[in-house]
């Protein structure tokens, strides 16, 4: 009986591992946005590392201007992650939220501000 659990448990850990490093890497995506002053295309890219549940790395996002965004509470269970990076401009700071799924050589999702209910759909291929 000990063997059986032993084996389902290597097994889980190896099937976890598998999802997790499914999101390591560089991604891209470009992000419409609406506001404003009309529309506005955002290019992001992402350089995600994970370990075990966490996930770590920088957000570089163009538009006007280039910035780039520290992960922070950046979050990984099977195939759905999550994250937040913080903006700063004039007005202060905002936080943004990012989630979604890892689908093979996609990231698909949301974000927003952190409290907000509107999102904006995004994404990311692999490169």
């Amino acid at each position: 009986m000990t063997k059986i659990n032993l084996m389902i448990a290597v097994f889980l850990i190896a099937a976890m591992s598998m999802f997790a490093a499914g999101i390591d890497g560089k991604w891209t995506s470009e992000i419409t946005t609406q506001g404003k002053k009309g529309e506005t295309k955002v290019t992001a890219t992402f350089d995600l590392k994970s370990s075990g549940e966490t996930l770590t790395g920088i957000v570089t996002t163009s538009a006007k201007r280039t910035a780039n965004l520290e992960i922070t509470d950046g979050k990984l269970a099977g195939n759905q992650f999550s994250f937040k990076t913080k903006q700063t401009n004039k007005r202060g700071e905002t936080i943004i939220v990012w989630e979604g799924t890892v689908d093979g050589d996609s990231l698909n999702g949301s974000r927003g501000r952190e409290g907000a209910k509107n999102k904006v759909q995004f994404t990311a291929k692999r490169l």
